[in-house]
């Protein structure tokens, strides 16, 4: 056989490979996405080496195809979020919603997640961890002591990037806030939550006017 040919044939084995590592990535992807925490490189990497024995320098390229995957068959793209260890991913819709996309299926969860985001929103974009608490009693979503409801928000929402929940300042100043986490930034669509604050007060959605004009740039 030909120096040429052989090439030819590896070039083939190659690429029948490379798809296989796409297809297992996409799997192991939407496997972890049920989750909605963020998903590591190094778990993608370990993960397709194992099952696809597919060499380091080629994971990139997986990655990529297995995002035009994502992209082009399911509506959905890999997102590389901030991380104080490794590269890290999260799965969002590639296009914009007309409502707030959310795994939550529990109601008075996904109720006490759309108020939260929304009165970060409507505040100016932080607020401070007794005004949050406050808000949501006064609202009707969150019992007083109600640790159980504050966790949800502190901890699960955070971990899956809908929240943030941050110390800022020192010594006497220093305070907990919320502001929004990357995966609301690329899902929660503005309009929508400024639509339904206006239903909620009898106003037109330009009342609110730095939240409007936030909600329309770039549309």
């Amino acid at each position: 056989m030909s120096q040429k040919r052989q090439s030819k044939n590896n070039e083939s084995i190659n690429n029948t490979d490379l798809k296989s590592a796409v297809k297992e990535c996409v799997r192991y992807i939407f496997c972890r996405e049920g989750s909605k925490i963020p998903i590591k490189r190094a778990e993608i990497l370990k993960h397709i080496q194992s099952v696809c024995e597919t060499p380091s320098n080629q994971v990139n390229n997986v990655i990529v195809e297995a995002n035009n995957v994502l992209k082009t068959v399911y509506g959905y793209k890999l997102i590389q979020v901030d991380a104080k260890s490794g590269v890290q991913y999260i799965v969002v819709l590639n296009d914009e919603c007309n409502s707030l996309h959310s795994s939550v299926s529990d109601p008075q969860q996904r109720r006490l997640l759309n108020a939260a985001l929304t009165h970060i929103y409507m505040s100016g974009g932080t607020v401070k961890e007794d005004d949050m608490w406050k808000f949501l009693t006064e609202a009707g979503l969150l019992e007083e002591n109600d640790y159980a409801g504050r966790k949800l928000l502190m901890n699960t929402m955070t971990r899956q990037m809908y929240l943030q929940y941050n110390k800022v300042g020192d010594g006497e100043l220093a305070r907990n806030v919320f502001e929004w986490g990357q995966r609301a930034i690329e899902e929660a669509p503005k309009m929508y939550l400024l639509k339904k604050m206006a239903e909620a007060f009898d106003k037109s959605p330009g009342h609110w006017c730095e939240q409007y004009k936030e909600a329309t740039e770039g549309t």
